[in-house]
């Protein structure tokens, strides 16, 4: 070996690095959409939140707005709408966060137990504290 020690990038730092990058994606995502609709609160759920993600993983995102269509497929089409590539977002009404949390929705009690909060820590501390 010439010109001494080798340089070793350490997986570990790779890895955070790249967890970093998908979070800031998906608060871009939520900064723009903001601009669209009255975002009351977002956080990265599921294998990005929890740092288990692959190169298959999606960003789930879950949005709490108000104005969001009753129809789900008006609801997706609006929400990934400009949505960068990998992104998945899945949207509440504040009033059926607040019911799918105290039903144990599985994305609503990640969101809140386990999930990146991205805007509206409030929101989500107050509907914790509702439902308990």
């Amino acid at each position: 070996m010439r010109g001494g020690a080798l340089s070793v990038v350490d997986p570990i730092a790779r890895r955070e690095a790249e967890r970093a990058r998908l979070i800031a994606l998906a608060r871009e995502y939520v900064a723009a959409l903001s601009i669209r609709l009255p975002i009351v609160a977002a956080a990265v759920v599921g294998s990005v939140a929890r740092g288990d993600f692959n190169v298959w993983s999606d960003i789930d995102v879950v949005v709490v707005a108000e104005g969001l269509p009753a129809s789900i497929l008006e609801r997706q089409s609006l929400l990934l709408r400009g949505a960068p590539v990998g992104i998945q977002p899945v949207g509440f009404e504040p009033d059926e966060f607040r019911a799918a949390f105290a039903k144990r929705n599985r994305l609503a009690r990640e969101a809140l137990e386990a999930g990146v909060v991205l805007v509206g820590d409030r929101f989500f501390r107050a509907s914790a504290a509702v439902a308990r």
